[in-house]
């Protein structure tokens, strides 16, 4: 029994302590897997809204992590589609090169679409600065 008594007590004493840069590791996981997961409760509630508008920053043509996400969910559609007409929307009292921006942004979807598989051939790109809006416009026909 005094045996089973120092193998137990030894045992213990080589339990792994999880070292600062461990905990770090495990923290920064949580805090991405966070991340993801507000990214897509943003994602569904904007394709919820309106699932053909992809959101812009106002003064942005880069596409965001939610706009990316939002299409993640159109794709399944997309790739079926017959044509896709990709709007770029900037309202030109708010930005001094509206045209500019509002091409940028119709861009980088049709960029995001190609590297998705989808066909060059059944996307156009079309820009608009009469209405106040910032973002991209899907228009699909099957």
């Amino acid at each position: 029994m005094l045996i089973t008594v120092a193998i137990a007590v030894l045992c213990s004493a080589c339990q792994t302590v999880p070292t600062a840069a461990q905990q770090a590791e495990k923290q920064a996981a949580a805090a991405a897997e966070q991340a993801k997961s507000e990214i897509a409760k943003a994602a569904a509630a904007n394709y919820a809204a309106d699932s053909t508008l992809i959101p812009f920053e106002k003064m942005n043509g880069k596409l965001t992590p939610v706009g990316e996400a939002q299409l993640d969910l159109l794709l399944p559609d997309l790739k079926t589609a017959k044509s896709i007409i990709i709007r770029g929307h900037c309202y030109r009292n708010d930005i001094g090169n509206a045209k500019a921006a509002a091409q940028a942004r119709a861009a980088a979807v049709r960029q995001y679409l190609l590297m998705a598989d989808i066909p060059s051939s059944k996307i156009t790109v079309r820009f608009d600065t009469e209405r106040p809006l910032h973002g991209v416009r899907l228009l699909v026909s099957n």
